[in-house]
């Protein structure tokens, strides 16, 4: 599926958010896609290893997938490298273009440097950011929304008083008005709801 975001221009992005690693042969995850969701879910049944799942739609664009599938044994190398006790994998795992996953561990230093030691050799790793851990609200954004946000910094749309305007900021980005203050309105309902907490209450099945 990851393959599936790069080759797929109806997907946009899609976030492990949480995951039940306890058993030897199954994996059970819950993943937040934006993607269009009939394609998505056509591509999500030819995959072999998916045993069963369950779709629960957040909007037009963007769903809950809630997951159960085989582990192999790539994974089983895979997750080996982060059982040192003193590790935390910190979600979201998030899934970018030309096969990158990017995510945070906390842990002290030795522990650190086992995971890049004992990573499978196949897979490339970068080490992106060491420091004290904080989660960055621009994580929870998607490109093109941080993209739009970038766009109206530099024109000045959040100036007081403001001094650029939405079309503006289209104008920046190449694209319509109407696009551009989707964009915006999304990155900034996000990073709102980060900031205070959703007071909405969803329920994803089980």
């Amino acid at each position: 599926m990851h393959r599936y975001l790069d080759d797929c221009e109806s997907a946009e992005r899609s976030q492990l958010l949480s995951w039940n690693l306890t058993g030897e042969t199954e994996i059970y995850a819950l993943f937040h896609v934006i993607a269009e969701r009939d394609p998505y879910e056509r591509a999500l049944g030819d995959v072999e290893t998916v045993l069963d799942y369950d779709l629960t739609p957040v909007d037009d664009g963007s769903f809950y997938l809630f997951v159960r599938e085989r582990a192999t044994e790539d994974f089983r190398r895979f997750k080996a490298a982060f059982d040192d006790p003193s590790l935390v994998v910190v979600p979201p795992f998030e899934y970018r273009p030309d096969g990158e996953l990017r995510f945070s561990i906390v842990g002290e230093s030795g522990a650190l440097r086992g995971v890049l030691d004992g990573l499978p050799t196949e897979i490339a790793t970068r080490v992106e950011e060491v420091g004290e851990y904080d989660q960055p609200a621009r994580r929870t954004l998607t490109d093109r929304q941080a993209e739009a946000l970038d766009a109206a910094v530099h024109v000045g749309y959040y100036e007081v008083p403001r001094e650029g305007s939405v079309a503006d900021v289209a104008g920046e980005l190449g694209c319509a008005t109407s696009t551009a203050s989707n964009h915006l309105r999304k990155a900034e309902a996000r990073l709102v709801h980060q900031a205070v907490g959703d007071r909405s209450s969803r329920c994803c099945p089980t």
